[in-house]
């Protein structure tokens, strides 16, 4: 059931006849391939690095841009499923590198396929978010060692004698009797063209959800003036807001602070005094990338409501991004470094989507004593990644087939070879989306005869769904 519901929020989006055309957005060099492979891959994935090339080579290098296709046809180039085309495209999209425009024709649907040119590897090691998650991505090491092939040893210009020549020492400009071409003709271009060049490129944007009023709040105008808070100014708050999870009256301890230091809002210093209080409040670990939420592709109630209770957890475990489950498991309190450290792990490790982490926070904390063990996490992960879960609605059945052997899992975990249960030791409780209501209502104490009968009619009533 929930493949087909895939499949049908799926082809929404896109059909295998939708035509396409690629173009580029400006020159586009051999050099930014080595860019994308050595600083953009180990964000995306080498997938999504793949589209972007294959789109790259459709181009045609007197026109710089390609024919008419259809996706079918990128399908079979790609060796790989629509859904999955769609997944790396939107991948290129968020983090900046294409851009994708729209058209209604007859039956079908247009797209215009723009590649973007990567961020220079000086705009990309100042950026303030990409290089935050690929440092935490490829640790200190290699981060250096990715820097140095970017970067040059400065020469000391100061001790040598320039001894470049003018363009008057060599050419020399001609008289208006011996022109020979039109003045207008020369310097006009048609409307309908536009000139091939090298294009700024584009950062990854992200949506802006920060609160400015609530800032400019807990800020004196009598210190900070608005006319500080320029469009460059705001843009970096809202990416450091963004990644560091800052809320705006801790943004604003961190911009006085700035302001202190160069009697302006400066944005180097800003995102330094930013990384000293993060290390103040998590440690020298800096965050990393992960997914918002559930790709909407395999969101199952994104387009319908729910009729019952489960479904109203699923779209639950659809739109909350792991951090806030982790914050409402944990009544609002802000999750601590080592959960988000296991999370971001089985995120990338196991390659889970974001609702099936989800359904594996929240039952192992409920069957834990809202603990996350790292290795039971792991393995639970590695069984669900193995099975190809992709939805919340097959993350949670499959919870429920499998909870025994979790659980034995579970005590091997956490007890020694030579303890043996003891009579009286706590029961654990389950999330309420694997029993019915009636069994949340159970007292505490139970004698070993009500145990062993309520542990059988779990057992069977998990068998029956």
């Amino acid at each position: 059931m929930c493949e087909v519901i895939r499949v049908q929020n799926h082809w929404k989006e896109l059909l295998p006849v939708d035509r396409y055309q690629v173009r580029l957005n400006g020159l586009i060099h051999p050099y930014d391939q080595k860019v994308i492979h050595y600083l953009y891959q180990p964000l995306i994935g080498p997938r999504p690095v793949s589209l972007y090339t294959s789109l790259w080579q459709e181009v045609n290098e007197m026109t710089f841009f390609g024919d008419w296709c259809t996706h079918h046809q990128l399908m079979v180039r790609m060796n790989c499923s629509l859904d999955l085309l769609l997944e790396d495209r939107k991948k290129l999209e968020a983090i900046g590198l294409l851009k994708v425009y729209k058209k209604k024709s007859g039956e079908h649907i247009e797209f215009i396929y723009e590649l973007q040119p990567p961020l220079t590897p000086k705009q990309f090691f100042t950026d303030g978010l990409l290089n935050i998650y690929l440092y935490n991505r490829i640790g200190q090491k290699d981060f250096i060692r990715l820097k140095k092939i970017f970067a040059q040893e400065q020469v000391d210009k100061d001790i040598y004698e320039e001894m470049t020549v003018s363009f008057s020492d060599v050419f020399q400009s001609v008289h208006p009797s011996e022109l020979s071409v039109n003045q207008y003709e020369v310097s006009q271009i048609d409307d309908q063209y536009e000139w091939i060049d090298r294009k700024e490129p584009t950062a990854p944007a992200v949506t802006s959800t920060f609160d400015f009023q609530a800032l400019y709040h807990h800020l004196s105008d009598v210190i900070i003036s608005r006319e500080a808070f320029t469009p460059e100014v705001k843009e970096a708050i809202i990416k450091l807001a963004f990644v560091y999870q800052l809320s705006p009256e801790q943004m604003s301890r961190v911009i006085q602070e700035a302001f202190l230091h160069t009697g302006a809002i400066d944005i180097q210093e800003l995102r330094k005094q930013v990384r000293n209080f993060y290390r103040l409040e998590s440690g020298d670990q800096l965050p990393a990338l992960s997914y918002r939420t559930q790709p909407p592709a395999l969101q199952e109630m994104a387009h319908r409501e729910p009729q019952n209770e489960e479904e109203q957890t699923i779209r639950a475990f659809e739109q909350l991004s792991p951090y806030e489950v982790l914050e409402q498991v944990g009544q609002g309190g802000k999750p601590v470094p080592a959960d988000l450290k296991i999370v971001e792990g089985i995120l990338f490790e196991q390659k889970l989507t974001p609702g099936v982490v989800n359904v594996l926070i929240h039952y192992v904390m409920e069957t834990n004593d809202q603990k996350l063990v790292k290795n039971y996490v792991e393995k639970i992960a590695a069984h669900w990644a193995r099975k190809k879960v992709k939805t919340v609605r097959e993350a949670m059945a499959l919870a429920r087939s499998e909870h025994k052997k979790y659980q034995e899992w579970s005590q091997t975990k956490s007890k020694k070879p030579y303890q043996k249960a003891r009579k009286n030791e706590r029961q654990e409780r389950l999330p309420s989306w694997m029993t019915d209501q009636s069994s949340q209502n159970e007292q505490p104490e139970l004698s070993d005869e009500e145990a062993e009968r309520k542990r059988q009619f779990l057992k069977d009533y998990l068998n029956k769904i």
